[in-house]
């Protein structure tokens, strides 16, 4: 290098030691790219975050995107990603080389699936997968806690292993939140105090981006309202702060908000595994229970997949406040719990004894 500068040689560093490896018989092997397959990628995400998808939505394509694009360049089949057969051996080697579940085997497929099938759309190209079968998507059987289950739960939230202020207020409202919502962990967490309205005679939150990107209005009950009425109360908050927040007072983390179902569960000693999805799968199962309407559980979780249902059979603004309160009801309850399958006057089914509530009320 110093004997080039020395000769006057003023090309680029990276091109003079490309050339004196070359002297040596080395030859640097020029990357290969897919022009086409790249540029339509960074369109798609684009695409994707214009339409307020979610953050995990626009990595789980991304990630897709570029293994399908990684393994192209490796088995030099960047040419050929328009052919159904080299698919069909990206997906073979997939199975064999990761050996996913079912479900992160059919999520691949359908992302993969959609990009590819508007790439060719866009690109004037036969669409690679046409004629291919999509696997069968896995039956998935979420744990779900009983009445029972929660109240332990929620118990053991109140009685954290840290002595901070408010820490056991927050836990505990965090369950109880998950549980007579059904929101997601991504709509928990981006949550404003601005989403919120706790005035008036039907209190509601707003779901700004929930999945699919469709805003919805979600009811609150009355117990709920009273809890962040009171956390509202407490200090001066601004419409764009998060109501649910980490101990230095900045948004609660998925990690954080993981961490805090795990200890109470662990405390609790249940033998499930216990997330956010849990309390949201709980939210259907007690709802279901209590009203035997999939229509109306559809649509107070936010369901797009179930839009050919909701589609002919409307669920009016009233029902789904009444579908609040029958939540809420399963955790405020104040009489005794019948069996968990044995049915009540009118239809609902178990509620939970006020004996467990004693520790949080």
């Amino acid at each position: 290098m110093l004997s080039a500068r020395r000769a006057k040689d003023e090309r680029p560093a990276f091109e003079l030691l490309v050339g004196s490896l070359a002297e040596l018989g080395v030859r640097a092997t020029p990357p290969v790219h897919s022009p086409l397959l790249d540029r339509e990628r960074d369109a798609w995400l684009r695409r994707l975050q214009s339409a307020r998808r979610s953050r995990s939505t626009l990595n789980a394509y991304r990630v897709a995107i570029d293994d399908l694009l990684a393994w192209a360049e490796d088995s030099g089949r960047l040419a050929e990603l328009f052919v159904e057969q080299t698919l069909v051996d990206y997906l073979d080697a997939y199975r064999m080389t990761r050996q996913p579940a079912p479900a992160t085997y059919h999520h691949r497929f359908v992302l993969l699936r959609r990009f590819m099938r508007w790439a060719s759309q866009r690109n004037g190209l036969a669409d690679p997968f046409l004629e291919l079968q999509p696997p069968a998507k896995p039956v998935h059987e979420s744990d779900w806690l009983t009445r029972a289950e929660f109240a332990e739960l929620l118990q053991a939230a109140g009685r954290p292993s840290r002595r901070r202020t408010g820490l056991a207020e927050r836990d505990q409202l965090v369950l109880l939140t998950l549980v007579t919502t059904g929101l997601r962990r991504s709509e928990l967490i981006a949550l404003d105090w601005g989403d919120l309205t706790i005035e008036g005679a039907r209190p509601s939150l707003l779901v700004r981006v929930a999945k699919g990107g469709r805003p919805r209005r979600q009811p609150l009950p009355a117990q709920l309202v009273a809890r962040l009425g009171r956390l509202h109360s407490e200090g001066n908050h601004q419409p764009r702060d998060p109501v649910f927040c980490g101990l230095e007072g900045s948004r609660l983390q998925p990690t954080i908000l993981a961490g805090i179902i795990a200890r109470a569960a662990l405390r609790a000693g249940l033998s499930k595994h216990v997330t956010a999805h849990t309390l949201r799968h709980t939210a259907a199962t007690w709802l279901r229970e209590a009203t035997g309407d999939a229509r109306l559980v559809a649509e107070y979780l936010g369901h797009a997949d179930l839009s050919t249902v909701t589609r002919y059979a409307h669920v009016a603004d009233a029902q789904l406040h009444d579908a609040t309160q029958i939540l809420a009801d399963a955790v405020w309850a104040q009489r005794p719990v019948p069996p968990p399958h044995a049915p009540l006057k009118g239809g609902r089914r178990g509620r939970i004894h006020p004996g467990q509530l004693t520790a949080w009320d």
